[in-house]
C-alpha cells in the first residue's frame, strides 16, 4: 500500500496558505454558493464553505475556506451591487469580512510562522 507524505516547513518562502474568513450578519438570501465564492474573491480564492454555512445552519454568519495571499493587505469589507430585476433599480450593500485564523507571515524575511513583531522582538536580536 503506497501513501503520500506531505511535508510542511514552517521555513517555507511561500507566502499563500488556507484560512477561513466568515460574513457576519449576511443575510441568508446570500447564502448561495455563487454568491459566497464572488464576495470571498475580494480577499482570496474560494475553497469550499462550511457545512454550516451549505445546511444554512448557522444563519447568523456565513463562512468560506480562500487561499490567501498572506503578501496582501486584507479588506475588512466589500460593497454589494444588488440589483432589482423587475424594476431596475440597484442599491449597495456594505459586507463585513471577519478573519478567523490567517496563518502569519513575515513580510521582513519571507517566512511563514511569525510576523514582522516577532521578528523585530526575536528573529533578528537572535540572528545579529
Amino acid at each position: 500500500m503506497q501513501g503520500w507524505l506531505f511535508i510542511f516547513n514552517v521555513h517555507s518562502k511561500d507566502h499563500k496558505d488556507l484560512a477561513w474568513i466568515s460574513f457576519p450578519n449576511l443575510l441568508p438570501a446570500y447564502f448561495a454558493k455563487e454568491c459566497l465564492f464572488s464576495l470571498a474573491t475580494t480577499v482570496g480564492k474560494p475553497v469550499q464553505l462550511d457545512l454550516a454555512t451549505i445546511n444554512k445552519t448557522r444563519p447568523s454568519c456565513a463562512r468560506v475556506k480562500i487561499l490567501l495571499d498572506l503578501k496582501r493587505d486584507f479588506p475588512k469589507s466589500v460593497v454589494m451591487d444588488i440589483v432589482n430585476d423587475t424594476t431596475g433599480d440597484s442599491r449597495k450593500e456594505v459586507v463585513h469580512i471577519k478573519y478567523n485564523y490567517v496563518p502569519k507571515y513575515c513580510n521582513e524575511c519571507k517566512m511563514q510562522g511569525h510576523d514582522i513583531e516577532d521578528y523585530r522582538n526575536n528573529c533578528k536580536t537572535n540572528n545579529t
